[in-house]
């Protein structure tokens, strides 16, 4: 009686432990930068990261969204501008703004998503 119930679980479990992730932790689900199609060879790590993190966020607000179709269609040397470029704004010596503050003198589209830009450039580039 006991053989029959082991073949039947061993039979249900294999499958399941074939959809399981890789030890490793990594999924199969491709970087956001990867999926819009952005040569990642040449970029840093940190720049990669920023791209992933500001890519996700991006189509929550009008700016995001034209933002991503500009850096889509960018060219590496386009993209190391925006790098430093966003190096100056929110890196190099420059306060660190609230989102509240941001949208204040921005307005709530352009605000909120010019605070995405600043929090992942702090995590990624400075």
């Amino acid at each position: 009686m006991r053989h029959p119930l082991t073949a039947i679980l061993i039979a249900a479990l294999v499958p399941l432990a074939a959809c399981a992730p890789p030890e490793s932790g990594s999924t199969s689900t491709p970087p956001p930068h990867v999926v819009a199609g952005i040569d990642s060879d040449s970029l840093g790590e940190g720049e990669r990261l920023y791209l992933d993190d500001v890519l996700e966020k991006a189509p929550g607000t009008k700016s995001g969204v034209e933002w991503r179709a500009n850096v889509i269609s960018a060219e590496k040397a386009d993209l190391d501008m925006l790098f430093d470029g966003e190096r100056v704004d929110f890196c190099k010596g420059a306060p660190r703004r609230d989102r509240d503050s941001f949208t204040a003198q921005m307005g709530r589209d352009k605000g909120d998503f010019t605070f995405l830009r600043q929090e992942a450039a702090r995590a990624h580039l400075c």
